[in-house]
């Protein structure tokens, strides 16, 4: 095990304690840890590389698995005043931003050959940590657009500023992006989504408990401070002109568990037809302005745009200019001066519950990794990344594979015909793992002086490089994640399964772990996204991508009354003593959940540590598994933060992710001796499978 390994998991010590209140013990820990590893044993490299420390006694498994593996961790960790979590998953690139941070004082201090990616990202970062050149232009970068907006007199002009403001990535009231055909998965085509709102949600317009209105009026404060800093007069007024604007374009979105219907969320239709049924938005005029050629396109949610064409009409002008201005702000209100910035803050302050701003680094790391992410993902991989786990990953996806296979062999409910079809599907899935093999470039002029100039640009570029994909072949070399990101993807019009080098690290992976740990963290993983291609949504696309219907009728109904158990199932589970999961909004990730676990337990029962008993730290191998389990989702949030999740969120939160699916999983009973009586204990009739 090579020395850089070993400070590795020291730091990975010290950020845990970091966040607990046990920093008293890191000078002991660390002590002990450097003891253990001049030991040469197997054994101790496993034992001290993974511990399960979060444990509870006190708490039965079969009650509360989440809680019996992370209980003593939840009660002692505290989440930082600028942060809305601590812990695992999305929560890990935390840490991931202080490397990032680490590389961008390194590169943003020297200079570098221009165009090159060190030159890119490092005067990218310097630019926006100019806070006393950002705070002296004040409102000024957006004048020049204001002037286009106080020079709309009619709606074709409106129209006219709207179009213009998309390869800047201004958006307002139209989404556009290029992607496959839903039935042509081989070209690429125009889609158009609902857009318009400020709050995150259009059932945040529409509900009156507490909460959501507090949101709702820390909203229009936003706006109302917004209007004031940009020196626009009644600033209250053009806030409440704004947000019913919005309330209004809200009544005809889609719901998120509305969304989640494919084929009623592809609509191709040709651009002759819906330029004559929406004459306000002006189709064909709107294509010829930003020179895109297309015979038809895809409009996803048809009543927000005969919405729209109604309501370009029907609203004044005045109050439509009121609206545009309101969406630059808020577009653009981190990239401005100090005041702008905190009035965007103080808003999400309301809706996240986080206590203080981000530090101007964390800030720009953010930024940087959005709008340059592969560039710095370069410079990550090359410093971070071990080469060895993407082949072991790799080994990983392939074991999963083969489980997969055996468990559609065996299922009960689906006839051999359909079986068939899914194996192929399965197996003509592309793997990425790392990063890309070819890395996506940037063509934009990134200046050490200009932030806001610099930010345009490369909103220009990404438009640009999102357009030239227009009627093509889409790029199969494409990732959709940055390789620094801890997360992991399925992207079903490629048939594809994404996991970024973020990803690969403790807890989910560690190169050196035993087998019972890695399949219970990133092999949990990896059968979690083979799953969303037979998901509710992921079934409906065939092994190339197209949405095709490859089941026999019996065997589909059979599969959405199975969809349906997990829908109710979910339903019924609470967080925050009463807030309801979306059982319906979050199938697509339960289903994937409850099929990643089986899947990865198939698959490492395959393995010679899993056909054995041999414990370690007094656990069994299965045990183990599990523990795993349930660390990868060791998280803890804020309460607001929370809600909005439950609200917005197509995942379940931590705590239904280990619980809900082991619940549902007879080797996990077996494993820790789960029986009648336990809360969690489900007889074997009521426990859901699919997958």
């Amino acid at each position: 095990m090579p020395t850089s390994k070993y400070y590795f998991i020291l730091y990975k010590i010290i950020f845990d304690l970091n966040h607990t209140k046990l920093m008293k013990k890191a000078l002991y820990f660390s002590l002990l840890f450097l003891l253990l590893i001049s030991c040469k044993t197997e054994d101790n490299v496993a034992i001290n590389k993974i511990d399960f420390d979060g444990i509870s006694e006190t708490i039965k498994p079969g009650d509360n698995f989440f809680e019996y593996v992370n209980k003593t961790w939840l009660d002692d960790a505290v989440i930082a005043d600028d942060q809305v979590g601590v812990g695992s998953y999305s929560f890990l690139n935390i840490p991931q931003k202080e490397l990032l941070e680490n590389i961008l004082t390194e590169v943003s201090s020297k200079n570098h050959e221009p165009g090159s990616i060190e030159q890119m990202v490092g005067d990218f970062y310097a630019s926006g940590m100019d806070i006393e050149s950002i705070n002296k232009r004040g409102f000024q970068p957006l004048q020049p657009t204001f002037d286009k907006i106080d020079a709309i007199n009619d709606v074709a002009s409106l129209m006219t500023f709207v179009t213009n403001e998309l390869s800047s990535g201004n958006g307002s009231m139209i989404s556009m992006y290029v992607s496959p055909d839903n039935e042509n998965s081989n070209v690429n085509m125009l889609h158009f989504g609902q857009a318009g709102l400020g709050l995150p949600d259009r059932d945040y317009y529409f509900k009156s408990d507490a909460a959501t209105v507090a949101i709702q009026e820390a909203y229009k404060t936003y706006l109302t401070t917004l209007f004031t800093l940009s020196e626009q007069q009644d600033a209250e007024k053009s806030a409440s002109i704004v947000y019913n604007i919005e309330k209004k374009l809200a009544e005809s979105h889609k719901t998120r568990i509305e969304r989640r219907n494919v084929k009623a969320n592809y609509n191709k239709m040709s651009i002759a037809d819906i330029d004559s049924s929406h004459p306000n938005v002006g189709w064909a005029k709107m294509l010829s302005q930003l020179k895109l050629e297309a015979d038809s396109v895809d409009i996803k949610q048809p009543d927000y745009y005969s919405t729209l064409n109604k309501m370009l009409v029907s609203t004044p002008i005045s109050d439509w200019k009121m609206y545009l201005k309101a969406g630059t702000l808020s577009n653009y209100a981190d990239i401005l001066s100090k005041p702008f910035e905190t009035a965007n803050f103080e808003y999400a302050k309301v809706l996240y519950g986080q206590s203080i701003q981000k530090t101007r680094a964390q800030l720009m790391v953010q930024k940087v990794d959005r709008q340059l992410g592969f560039a710095l993902g370069q410079l990550y991989v090359k410093r971070y990344f071990n080469e060895d786990a993407k082949q072991r990953v790799l080994d990983l996806v392939n074991n999963l594979q083969k489980a997969f296979e055996n468990r559609i062999n065996q299922l009960d409910w689906m006839s051999d015909v359909t079986k068939e079809q899914a194996k192929e599907k399965l197996y003509t899935i592309t793997k990425k793992i790392g990063y890309p093999d070819v890395w996506k470039t940037y063509d934009a002029n990134i200046k050490r002086d200009d932030f806001f100039e610099n930010v345009i640009a490369l909103n220009q570029n990404a438009y640009r490089y999102n357009i030239a994909k227009l009627n093509k072949a889409p790029n199969r070399d494409e990732w959709g994640t940055t390789p620094s990101t801890v997360t992991a993807y399925y992207n079903p019009p490629l048939n594809e399964i994404v996991f970024p080098a973020g990803i690969l690290q403790f807890p989910y992976f560690d190169i050196t772990a035993d087998d019972a740990v890695n399949y219970g963290g990133i092999g949990m993983v990896i059968g979690h996204e083979l799953t969303h291609a037979f998901d509710d949504q992921g079934a409906q696309y065939d092994k190339d991508g197209n949405v095709k219907n490859w089941w026999t009728d019996e065997d589909y109904t059979k599969f959405k009354a199975k969809t349906q158990q997990m829908i109710d199932r979910y339903s019924s589970f609470t967080v925050l003593d009463s807030l309801h999961l979306k059982g319906a909004l979050t199938v697509g990730e339960n289903t994937a959940d409850n099929g990643g676990i089986s899947i990865a337990y198939d698959a490492f029962k395959l393995t010679e540590q899993g056909k054995g008993n041999t414990k370690i730290q007094g656990f069994t191998p299965d045990q183990r598994f599990f523990l795993s389990i349930a660390r990868i989702w060791r998280v803890k949030t804020r309460d607001a933060y929370l809600s909005n999740y439950i609200k917005t969120n197509s995942h379940s939160p931590p705590i239904w992710r280990v619980n809900g699916p082991l619940m549902n999983f007879t080797p996990f009973y077996e494993a820790f001796n789960v029986q009648p009586g336990d809360k969690n204990y489900k007889p074997e009739s009521e426990r859901i499978k699919i997958w």
